[in-house]
């Protein structure tokens, strides 16, 4: 069960560790996992920074700040002790490393600074997998939040033409309304769709934001948008997977998928020579100039936004955003001031 209750508050650690006061934050896709029970999630999850992978820019996969698992995240199961940001203050570790510090319009464009703590980098990490181009054509399935900041990012990237996938009618509006091209995969011709688009060829590249929860006439289908982004994207084309697919997930519908597996069209994969890129966004690497296109007005993530909440009524807000809720599309949460 969900609830909002009174925790302590966050404190200093350790010496480089940040305190943030919280006045906007969000709820993410990746928060319906634990919200749903489909992760290990523990009740109550309320070193100097040596990393080789963190020197090369791969912060998602940080071998010291959760010893002996690749990544860490804020209140997220099985990726370390660290409490989550839907509070009033929240504990930064590694703060001399990991602090952004916002321009002067911070409060102005709240809405859009914050994205950079969500789903902002994860979507442009899809395009950076994909390996997006200026001149490209890219076709993104997904259009919740993330997907739409994929769109976005590939927007940015200069790509010629974006097709956002989904069925849900409100949330392909957004898509268009930020210049892609709306495919309703209602049912299910979606790959199709694209390659009369493409005259046969496909997408030059394509994005995974839906993940193992894909849904297919009531069911859960896992490994169906990685098949559809094989048949759609092109021989030697790039698919770039952000979506979450767990381990394991013992309520799977989909036998395979209760150890973490999927079935997906290998052969194809392997004769088209695609090349597939996938793994936690690293936010680090991106933030900054993600940041500055929010101050020069360059991006407006915070378009997508369909509702704000006060932090008191987040067990509202997770079961409308649970639920697929229409209009629902995407949260945020404020604070008391």
């Amino acid at each position: 069960m969900f609830v909002v209750k009174e925790m302590p508050n966050a404190k200093i650690e350790r010496p480089n560790d940040v305190l943030v006061k919280i006045t906007t934050t969000n709820i993410c896709g990746s928060d319906l996992h634990m919200y749903e029970g489909c992760t290990s999630a523990r009740p109550s999850i309320s070193v100097a920074h040596f990393c080789k992978n963190c020197e090369r820019g791969l912060t998602g996969f940080c071998l010291t700040a959760d010893p002996g698992v690749a990544g860490a995240a804020y209140g997220f199961a099985g990726m370390g002790p660290y409490s989550g940001g839907q509070a009033e203050y929240l504990r930064v570790p590694f703060g001399d490393f990991n602090y952004l510090v916002l321009p002067a319009d911070a409060q102005d464009k709240e809405n859009d600074y914050v994205m950079l703590s969500d789903i902002f980098p994860t979507g442009y990490h899809a395009t950076e997998l994909a390996g997006v181009l200026p001149g490209e054509t890219v076709v993104i399935y997904g259009a919740g939040p993330v997907g739409l900041m994929a769109a976005l990012s590939a927007q940015i990237k200069g790509a010629s033409r974006i097709m956002v996938v989904d069925s849900h009618s409100d949330r392909l509006q957004l898509a268009e309304k930020i210049g892609a091209i709306p495919i309703d995969d209602s049912d299910g011709t979606s790959a199709d769709q694209i390659l009369e688009m493409t005259n046969g060829e496909g997408a030059d590249r394509g994005c995974e934001c839906v993940g193992y929860q894909c849904s297919c006439k009531g069911h859960e289908v896992p490994s169906l948008t990685m098949n559809n982004l094989i048949k759609a994207v092109r021989p030697t084309g790039g698919i770039g997977i952000v979506s979450v697919f767990v381990a394991e997930d013992p309520k799977s519908e989909d036998e395979l998928f209760k150890e973490g597996k999927l079935a997906i069209d290998f052969g194809q994969l392997w004769m088209k020579g695609q090349k597939v890129a996938t793994g936690q966004a690293n936010v680090k690497a991106y933030n900054r100039r993600l940041c500055d296109l929010i101050e020069t007005g360059k991006a407006r993530p915070s378009e997508i936004i369909s509702h704000e909440l006060p932090l008191e009524q987040a067990a509202d807000g997770y079961k409308h955003f649970d639920g697929r809720d229409e209009g629902w599309t995407k949260g945020v949460l404020k604070t008391a001031a």
